[in-house]
């Protein structure tokens, strides 16, 4: 009976991560990426390509596995049904030459309509948005094609879950690779897929949260981009701007990694911050640990404004 009574209790724990419904904005995907501030679009060279730039896939290791597991902090104003002001992320993912495979849960923001408040048919100054926070559930399969020996294409074919509505998506993107630069494009939610308000913790409400499609570019400069790079610096930037309960957001980042001690050591550090409106600056800092030349164990961790706080742990292993 206590043999039955722990599996019960472990299967229950591992459904509780695809089902939570309490939202966390904007959780990072991959302990790496994260700790590098998220300047990650033209360095994807691993697993969590299959989210960061799909195009990514066909640059890294031959094989490549990675799993992680954080938690992230509630925006100030978001509207909770629990009382806590966390929750967690979670990808698992693996990648090999020209295709890869991935679950990743996250926090997100999506929109809907506000009704107008007058009787005349409304402008668009009198029209509003209600922002919210919501969790969605990813499967997704990357696909990449090269073009030339510097160009590659990708996409990510997904189904996303929130709340009790399932959706497809597409994200696509394109990695230029030119000596030691490369450039990276990567766009996010291309269906711009709805969700009803129960995904928010708001269940009766009638009108759907759209995630708005996103466009993110990134440059980096590796000093040897086979295997794991000495140095990698990164700069990435959103293209399109994002709706967020402190008001709008296009964020710009920057990264850094370096590998000590026969590459069993991986520091990382980066900054991001908004152009527009409130800065809501944020510092990250990361680690990874080679418990052989092939498995790490790495983990990241984010500070500044009140609404960026998160962290995580996991393990990658390259082949």
């Amino acid at each position: 009976m206590l043999t039955k009574f722990r599996f019960s209790a472990l299967i229950t724990a591992i459904l509780s991560l695809f089902t939570a419904e309490l939202a966390v904005a904007q959780t990072p995907v991959g302990a790496r990426a994260a700790g590098m501030g998220g300047a990650f679009v033209a360095v994807a060279d691993d697993a969590s390509a299959v989210y960061w730039n799909p195009a990514g896939v066909a640059t890294g290791s031959f094989v490549s596995a990675v799993v992680d597991f954080g938690r992230g902090q509630l925006p100030p104003g978001t509207t909770q049904t629990v009382a806590t002001q966390q929750d967690t992320a979670a990808f698992v993912g693996v990648s090999a030459t020209a295709i890869g495979l991935a679950y990743y849960r996250r926090g997100t923001y999506g929109t809907s309509a506000v009704d107008s408040a007058v009787t005349a048919p409304p402008s668009r100054e009198e029209v509003g948005r209600s922002v919210h926070a919501i969790t969605t559930s990813s499967i997704g399969v990357s696909l990449v094609h090269s073009l030339t020996d510097h160009i590659v294409i990708g996409a990510t074919p997904t189904l996303m879950r929130a709340g009790d509505t399932t959706r497809g998506d597409v994200d696509a993107g394109v990695m230029v690779t030119a000596n030691r630069f490369r450039l990276g494009l990567v766009a996010h939610h291309l269906t711009a897929p709805t969700f009803g308000k129960a995904a928010a913790g708001q269940p009766g409400a009638g009108d759907e949260i759209e995630l708005a499609r996103e466009v993110r570019v990134g440059g980096a400069w590796g000093s040897g981009w086979s295997g794991i790079s000495r140095v990698i610096v990164s700069v990435d930037g959103d293209v399109t701007s994002q709706a967020t309960p402190s008001g709008d957001r296009r964020d710009v980042a920057g990264g850094v990694e370096t590998w000590w001690f026969n590459q069993r050591l991986g520091l990382r550090g980066g900054l991001r911050r908004s152009t527009i409106g409130e800065a809501r600056a944020a510092v990250a800092a990361g680690i990874s640990a080679g418990l052989t030349p092939g498995m790490l164990l790495e983990a990241h961790v984010v500070r500044g404004h009140e609404s960026e706080h998160s962290w995580s742990v996991g393990m990658r292993m390259l082949f």
